[in-house]
């Protein structure tokens, strides 16, 4: 819905509903606020109507995303990075000494290798950024 002409396709569609009242859509938010006579026809029906008009203009939901597309690696990076570093930080908590420097570097090694990734994801925009 954050597609205007698809919005305006949709508003012109459903305004034909006699029931509907007003219709204001928000291209920003990708959001459609419509108003109906509620005493004027059963709720069910209304919604029926709605979605086959959305279906028609809109079609099917859209596939879903691959677990391993690029916005989704990046997403699990981000969370392996900041669990690798609250770890770390927890290690610091450890009464042995020898095992919690283990951990505190193992886990200090993760971090950077997730950062790393992470820069690598945003090289672009950091190129962008130091121009």
């Amino acid at each position: 819905m954050r597609d205007q002409e698809k919005l305006n396709e949709l508003t012109k569609e459903l305004s034909k509903i006699a029931v509907i009242t007003s219709l204001q859509g928000n291209v920003r938010t990708g959001s459609l606020l419509l108003h109906f006579d509620r005493n004027a026809i059963v709720l069910s029906t209304i919604e029926a109507n709605i979605d086959s008009t959305v279906d028609q203009i809109i079609g099917k939901a859209p596939k879903p995303q691959l677990l391993l597309s690029k916005k989704n690696l990046n997403r699990y990076n981000k969370m392996a990075m900041l669990g690798s570093l609250g770890a770390s930080l927890i290690t610091l908590s450890m009464t042995n000494r020898k095992r919690r420097v283990r951990w505190h570097k193992l886990t200090g090694y993760l971090f950077i290798a997730h950062l790393g990734m992470h820069l690598f994801f945003y090289r672009k925009a950091l190129r962008r950024t130091f121009r």
